[in-house]
């Protein structure tokens, strides 16, 4: 009742922005959970600018950062009902309206990001793409790389056995909670909006995101270990209502998939550029770095038993050169 009613809310809320300019005629309202100034708002800005410049006055492009219409899943359930045009956030939020959307949470399934944007740009992450949007009505475009994921929790780790039983924030999503419990660390569920303070009163001794999220939400500040796994690559994308998406004239597809693609190359440019300087600053933030030996973490992430539609996705990708 309460998610249904917050939907409602932001349906008003959302209706009441619709003061455009006459010329406008396609208005996409996308949704976010980054900080204003963060880099996952970086990118919708960045979307919103291209596109806008593309199509002059037939476009407008109005964007909510911050968790303004709500989490992550409230947002996802607003996309799916129409609610919203499309939101910015990671695939693996689809995994419980599409099987195949879990690959994001299966660990070392990438050899490096180039490896990333071959599968994703190819034919192996194209008919994943279309699948999503046949399955579950999600329009999954201009998928991102946005780092590795790493470990940060409360107690030096500098090993896989250093972290058995801890409770670690993870997504409740099927894939991640599968990947994570095969290291033998225990994933908890926690809202995004919520980890902050979980970590803060001891609800759970860790969380698992890329750098940048850790440094964007100030994780490290109730944090201090920073354990390097790059055990998943996070999976970014503009999702969109399908149905919507499908009804789009198509030069207004193809400006936005150009405009979604560029978005996205320039995030793989600003990870690549800042995660060093990320660690960096996390490290004069207090924070230390641990490296431990990866190749007991991959063995035990290959033992992980996925959803069954996932696997064969799981096998194609890991065949892609």
């Amino acid at each position: 009742m309460k998610s249904q009613l917050k939907t409602l809310v932001v349906a008003c809320a959302l209706a009441l922005s619709a003061g455009l300019p006459a010329e406008a005629q396609t208005r996409i309202r996308i949704g976010g959970t980054g900080t204003p100034e963060g880099p996952d708002t970086k990118v919708i800005e960045l979307f919103k600018a291209n596109l806008e410049k593309e199509l002059g006055g037939s476009v407008s492009v109005e964007i909510f950062p911050a968790s303004q219409l709500g989490t992550w899943s409230e947002m996802v359930e607003q996309v799916k009902g129409g609610v919203l045009e499309c939101m910015y956030e990671s695939v693996g939020v689809l995994g419980s309206f599409s099987p195949i959307s879990n690959i994001e949470g299966v660990a070392y399934l990438y050899r490096d990001e180039d490896h990333f944007f071959r599968i994703w740009r190819g034919p192996a992450g194209k008919a994943v793409i279309e699948s999503i949007a046949e399955d579950s009505g999600f329009q999954v475009v201009g998928p991102g790389f946005r780092g590795f994921r790493q470990f940060l929790v409360k107690k030096p780790a500098d090993s896989l056995a250093d972290l058995q039983g801890m409770k670690v924030r993870a997504p409740g999503i099927p894939a991640y909670v599968t990947s994570i419990a095969a290291l033998g660390v225990n994933p908890t569920s926690i809202a995004f909006e919520e980890t902050y303070a979980a970590l803060q009163q001891g609800v759970v001794d860790g969380l698992e995101q890329p750098l940048v999220a850790i440094k964007d939400h100030r994780f490290f500040e109730v944090a201090k270990h920073l354990v390097v796994t790059n055990h998943m690559a996070e999976t970014m994308a503009f999702i969109c209502n399908a149905p919507w998406y499908a009804g789009l004239d198509a030069p207004v597809k193809a400006a936005f998939e150009t405009a979604a693609d560029a978005s996205a190359d320039w995030y793989r440019a600003y990870t690549q550029e800042s995660s060093q300087q990320l660690i960096g600053e996390l490290q004069a933030n207090g924070l230390v770095v641990h490296a431990p030996d990866l190749e007991e973490f991959a063995r035990r992430a290959a033992e992980a038993r996925h959803d069954g539609a996932l696997q064969p996705i799981i096998d194609r990708f890991r065949l892609v050169n």
